[in-house]
């Protein structure tokens, strides 16, 4: 029998084919309604098998799966939990609760009058620069192992800065612990409130040891002020615990109205509705005061919640709860905000920025000219990558370079030698409480 050339393909065709008879002769049968029900289930029950298992493969990974296990976490693995909170799980509120936790602070008042006397919230220049630098060293710790020389130099450059107030008298051991405190209390706070799920035990005692071990390497004192500092803590958990009673309580003492907090409050909301159209910037106004507690909008001097703004962002928050949890498939890219060290300078350059001008971000074809957002930035009025870049420092920083200008190379020697101190520490990255 004789079979010709071009019947050969066809008959393959056909045999391949073959196996997917009953699917294909489903879908042209089908009605859309019929097709739509199944393929809308199988979605949601695809977005609920994968919202949660990066969780519980996290669980798995350390393996912390009861309280008595928790004791032993050291600080390298409390970096890696929240740095994958920050840039997987949730990058948006957990950036929002460290901003809203440092705008905090700024209801006490011996904080908040250094902040006036020395100009660095209320200068519109120098305060851009600061709440940058402020972000930048907090990002390195997040995002590097506690015993890297990025971290290090991080808290060192943090420590320098803060060296010549702690001899002066003008900031208290006090002050420092309460802005310790919001870094651990507020993003699991934020997640309970706002995100698609709550940290788990796990998580919360991440945050405990990481800034534990901040606390310990910034010479934070806890005696005399938290209940357990002298018998010592067994983990994480216990630490935050303990550390958020003593700040609730602090804050009754040294969270009072007063007109001096008032001042950096009023210099600080415009920066957080930068970006919101002229004529919605009164009703952002009234949305970020809905967000802030009592205690620190009294602080502020603020006037009580508007009802609206209340009903409108608890609406849109509910809203956006739910699209995440059952609507929504996780993220398939991790957020990076800082670039490895350029291997010619050693300067850092940021890949987005943590406020609203583009400071330590190189210039690219992408982020200047090409991208969305950088469309959106100029649309506004924004600066983009490139512009002012001697302002800006769109080569990137080096360590000593954060800071007030007049701080700006200062320090080096300083810095180092507290490097070698955090190095030759016994039991860096190891557990705080052991």
């Amino acid at each position: 029998m004789n079979v010709s050339a071009s019947a050969i393909p066809a008959a393959a065709a056909t045999a391949a084919v073959w196996p997917l008879r009953p699917l294909l002769d489903l879908l042209t049968s089908a009605s859309w309604p019929q097709l739509l029900v199944p393929a809308a289930l199988a979605y949601l029950g695809l977005c609920r098998t994968l919202r949660f298992r990066r969780e519980r493969a996290l669980r798995r990974r350390f393996g912390y799966h009861d309280r008595a296990s928790l004791a032993k976490m050291t600080a390298e693995e409390a970096q890696q939990i929240v740095h994958f909170l920050s840039s997987w799980e949730f990058p948006l509120f957990n950036f929002l609760a460290l901003e809203f936790g440092l705008f905090k602070t700024y209801g006490v008042e011996s904080i908040a009058r250094l902040l006036l006397a020395t100009g660095n919230l209320t200068d519109p220049v120098r305060s851009l620069k600061r709440f940058e630098d402020t972000a930048a060293m907090i990002g390195e710790w997040l995002q590097n192992p506690p015993t890297t020389e990025r971290a290090m130099r991080g808290v060192a450059r943090m420590n320098f800065l803060h060296s010549k107030y702690i001899k002066e008298g003008t900031i208290s051991n006090a002050d420092l612990l309460y802005t310790l405190s919001v870094f651990i209390t507020e993003p699991p706070r934020f997640c309970r409130l706002y995100e698609w799920r709550e940290l788990n035990e796990m998580e919360y005692c991440a945050y405990g040891v990481l800034w534990k071990s901040v606390g310990d390497a910034m010479g934070i004192e806890y005696k005399g002020l938290l209940a357990k500092a002298e018998t010592g803590w067994r983990d994480g958990v216990e630490f935050a615990d303990d550390i958020a009673a003593w700040a609730k309580a602090y804050e009754v003492v040294a969270m009072k109205p007063s007109r001096v907090c008032a001042k950096p409050a009023r210099a600080l909301i415009p920066m957080i509705t930068y970006w919101t159209p002229s004529f919605a910037k009164p009703f952002a106004t009234k949305v970020v005061i809905s967000l802030l507690g009592d205690r620190v909008r009294e602080a502020f001097m603020l006037p009580e919640p508007d009802v609206v703004a209340s009903a409108t962002v608890t609406s849109l928050l509910t809203l956006r709860l739910f699209v995440l949890r059952y609507l929504t498939l996780p993220r398939f890219f991790q957020l990076k905000r800082l670039n490895d060290p350029d291997p010619q300078t050693g300067r850092m350059t940021q890949k987005i920025p943590y406020g609203n001008f583009p400071f330590y971000i190189k210039p690219t074809l992408w982020n200047r000219w090409i991208s969305p957002a950088a469309w959106v930035v100029w649309l506004f009025g924004g600066k983009v990558p490139g512009d002012n870049p001697d302002e800006f420092m769109a080569q990137g920083y080096l360590f000593s370079d954060l800071g007030p200008q007049n701080r700006m190379g200062l320090g080096v020697d300083e810095m180092e030698a507290d490097v070698l101190r955090m190095r030759e520490s016994f039991g860096r990255g190891g557990c705080p409480f052991g």
